[in-house]
């Protein structure tokens, strides 16, 4: 009888905690949605690569990818906080 009165009390305890907190914890709510801006340029050699990339990051740009396609040129693509 005693395991029955305390299984029901941390029952109802549950039930007025639920419904408690529906009136107590806002809503979630999403934030707003990021939007970038992409730069891509296709290079051949280190040096230009380089020369290309730390102007990039002066400026803000942040690597994203690099796409060698399977020849000596490849794309690089940077991305950055639209504004």
């Amino acid at each position: 009888m005693r395991g029955l009165v305390i299984g029901l009390s941390v029952s109802a305890a549950f039930v007025v905690g639920c419904v408690a907190a529906q009136f107590m914890v806002p809503p979630a709510r999403a934030a707003g949605v990021q939007k970038w801006d992409y730069f891509c340029f296709d290079e051949e050699g280190a040096d230009a690569v380089t020369r290309k990339a730390k102007h990039a990051g002066t400026q803000g740009w942040e690597l994203v990818t690099v796409d060698t396609g399977g020849n000596m040129d490849s794309t690089w693509c940077f991305k950055r906080p639209a504004q």
